[in-house]
C-alpha cells in the first residue's frame, strides 16, 4: 500500500492522463470499472512498411483501440486507478478537501516512452466520477518524439578512425554519417490519447564537426561517403584538411546533429530543435621529405 509521503517523494508528475470511476467515461475517452481503471495511450509509426493504415502501436502490453473500435495491437502504456491508503485529513494531498467530502484516488502509469512511471493523486467528490485533466498535445508530442529514437551521427571518416596512420597534414579528410532513419531522417511518429492525435516530424538540418585542431566545419547534410576512386580529392560536401600536428598526435573529433522537429495536433503546433553529439579519434601525422643533391 502506498502512503502519501511516498508519493510526494517520487516527484515525477510530468503529465496527466484522463480516467473515470465506476464505469464512467473521462474527458479523454478513458474508462474504469470498480476500483481499478485503465487508460490507453498509443504511439504509432504511420506508414511503416507492412503495417495497416494508420500505423502500428509500439511497445506496451494489453489491447489497444483504434478509431472504429478495432484492436490496434499493443498500447504504449497504461494508467491504473490504484487502490491505496490515503494520508490523514489535513495532508497537502487533500488540497483543502475533507474526507467527508470524497476520497483520494491514486493514478499510476507504467510502460515505455516519455510519460513513464508518474504517480498522480486526484480528489473524487462523493458520488462523482474522477476527472483528471487530459494529457496535453505538447506531452503527446514529447511521447511521439521519444519514439523516434533519434541518434547522434554514426561517424565515418576517410582515412578511417581505426587507421594506424590516420590523417596526413595537407591531405583531405572526408566526414559523413552512416545513413539510417535515426541518423539522417526524416522520421515521423504519431501519439494519441482519447480524441487527441499529435504527429511529429524530425528533419536533420546540419551536422557541426569539431575536428580536434581548433577548426570546425558545418555540413548541410549527412556528408558524402568516400570511395577509393576519389582518393586524394576533397569531399564535395563535408571535409577538412589538417594544417599542423595536434596535441598528442590524435585529434578528438566531435560531430553534433542538429535536428529540427515540428509537431501538430489537438489544435496546436510547435517547432523545437534537438542536438545530439558523438565522438571519434583520428591520428594525425606529418610526412617529411628530404631532398639530397650530389656534390661533385
Amino acid at each position: 500500500m502506498l502512503k502519501g509521503s511516498c508519493l510526494l517523494a517520487a516527484g515525477l508528475v510530468v503529465a496527466t492522463l484522463p480516467t473515470a470511476a465506476h464505469g464512467q467515461t473521462g474527458p479523454g475517452g478513458c474508462k474504469s470499472a470498480g476500483t481499478r481503471g485503465m487508460c490507453w495511450v498509443e504511439a504509432t509509426d504511420p506508414g511503416r512498411p507492412g503495417s495497416p493504415a494508420g500505423g502500428v502501436p509500439q511497445r506496451g502490453n494489453g489491447p489497444g483501440q483504434r478509431a472504429g473500435g478495432h484492436t490496434a495491437g499493443r498500447p504504449q502504456f497504461a494508467c491504473v486507478d490504484q487502490p491505496w491508503t490515503p494520508p490523514p485529513a489535513g495532508d497537502p494531498l487533500w488540497g483543502g478537501h475533507s474526507p467527508s467530502q470524497g476520497s483520494l484516488k491514486l493514478l499510476i502509469c507504467q510502460g515505455g516512452g516519455a510519460l513513464q512511471g508518474w504517480p498522480r493523486v486526484v480528489f473524487a467528490p462523493n458520488g462523482q466520477p474522477v476527472v483528471v485533466p487530459q494529457v496535453s498535445p505538447a506531452e503527446l508530442a514529447e511521447q511521439a518524439i521519444s519514439e523516434m529514437g533519434l541518434s547522434a551521427p554514426d561517424i565515418r571518416l576517410a582515412p578511417p578512425a581505426d587507421s594506424p596512420r590516420g590523417a596526413t597534414i595537407g591531405f583531405p579528410v572526408w566526414m559523413w554519417t552512416a545513413r539510417r532513419e535515426a541518423t539522417v531522417g526524416p522520421i515521423t511518429r504519431t501519439a494519441s490519447a482519447g480524441s487527441i492525435t499529435v504527429t511529429a516530424t524530425a528533419t536533420l538540418a546540419k551536422i557541426d564537426w569539431s575536428m580536434g585542431d581548433g577548426a570546425t566545419a558545418t555540413c548541410a547534410g549527412p556528408g558524402t561517403e568516400f570511395s577509393d576512386d576519389r582518393a586524394g580529392q576533397p569531399s564535395p560536401t563535408c571535409g577538412h584538411v589538417y594544417r599542423g600536428l595536434v596535441a598528442g598526435g590524435v585529434a578528438g573529433i566531435n560531430a553534433t546533429s542538429r535536428w529540427e522537429i515540428r509537431w501538430s495536433g489537438g489544435g496546436q503546433s510547435a517547432f523545437r530543435t534537438m542536438a545530439l553529439t558523438s565522438s571519434a579519434s583520428l591520428p594525425v601525422r606529418e610526412i617529411r621529405t628530404l631532398n639530397t643533391r650530389s656534390v661533385r
